[in-house]
């Protein structure tokens, strides 16, 4: 069985992809998240969600892919008992040091090493399963032929993010944002913690997807024109590549090749549209469990429909 894994920015997004045929949906902790404010859950709106999932039969996880400073990192710890009281049991982490440190900490957590830890060959995956990662998230680049020869890997789930941004650089370890949007930015607050040492929360913080911090605001920086001067005179107005990958049409392949896990990318998205994103790929992926061939994309816009590399 392949699971179709959704994520969802609000409580009414989680609702949506439920609707629309999700197998299990992630979504980000307020504070802890990569994604900022735009698509992450209260502490209050993750737990009744995840009443709603679990009513439901299916599994919500909890993406704390952030990269905390020393300090913070206590505080994210604290979280993690009361998280998995309340029934979480996979999280999705994007920090290697983050990864050692829960595995140690938490034994009985799945731990997913989101696409932020950078993996695309077999060696990448043996080293992240050696390090304690439950499953690992490929991107959208990596084809069928690659993700056949990295599941012969044991002991560990091979995840295909098929819907997904490429960035400019490695996702979720750009430095832009914080580049030029270095400021100061306050922790979550709406869970008690520990004190933090006195002192310990001024000066800058970087803020960017690349979440060191845990702030997360993206700018889209690599999106916006550059200019280009030779000395006071003004050349030419470029842009960095962007692109959507959509593999929609290698579903098949990918299950075949063996892909346990079929991943969207997404929280930022309202539930409407989220919802016929994950109805598109449900509709694929149980046409593919059937033999029947699914390639019409009309659900989709045509800027969702870029496939392959």
């Amino acid at each position: 069985m392949v699971t179709l894994l959704s994520p969802a920015g609000s409580p009414e997004a989680v609702l949506a992809a439920l609707d629309a045929g999700a197998d299990a949906v992630y979504a980000g902790l307020k504070g802890w998240s990569r994604g900022g404010a735009r698509g992450e859950l209260t502490w209050e709106e993750l737990a009744a969600s995840l009443r709603r999932v679990a009513m439901a039969g299916r599994e919500l996880q909890v993406a704390l892919n952030t990269i905390p400073l020393p300090h913070e990192r206590f505080k994210l710890f604290q979280q993690i008992p009361s998280l998995m009281d309340l029934g979480i049991r996979t999280l999705i982490v994007n920090d290697i040091g983050i990864l050692v440190a829960l595995r140690r900490e938490f034994p009985p957590l799945r731990l997913t090493a989101s696409i932020g830890c950078g993996a695309q060959t077999v060696a990448d995956v043996a080293f992240l399963r050696d390090l304690g990662a439950s499953a690992v998230v490929l991107p959208g680049a990596v084809g069928p032929d690659e993700v056949r020869e990295i599941a012969t890997v044991r002991g560990i789930l091979v995840e295909v993010m098929l819907h997904m941004v490429e960035e400019f650089i490695l996702l979720g370890k750009c430095w832009m944002p914080s580049y030029v949007h270095l400021k100061p930015s306050p922790m979550p607050s709406d869970r008690p913690t520990a004190p933090v040492p006195e002192g310990a929360d001024r000066g800058l913080r970087q803020t960017g997807s690349m979440k060191r911090g845990g702030v997360g605001a993206c700018f889209k920086i690599c999106q916006q024109p550059w200019d280009l001067f030779q000395g006071d005179r003004w050349r030419d107005s470029r842009l960095f590549p962007s692109r959507q990958i959509s593999r929609v049409a290698d579903v098949t392949a990918y299950v075949e090749a063996g892909a346990g896990v079929l991943k969207l990318q997404g929280r930022s998205l309202p539930p409407e549209q989220l919802g016929r994103l994950v109805r598109h790929y449900r509709d694929v992926l149980d046409g593919a469990a059937t033999g029947l061939a699914l390639t019409d994309r009309a659900a989709l816009p045509a800027a969702w429909t870029v496939v392959g590399r």
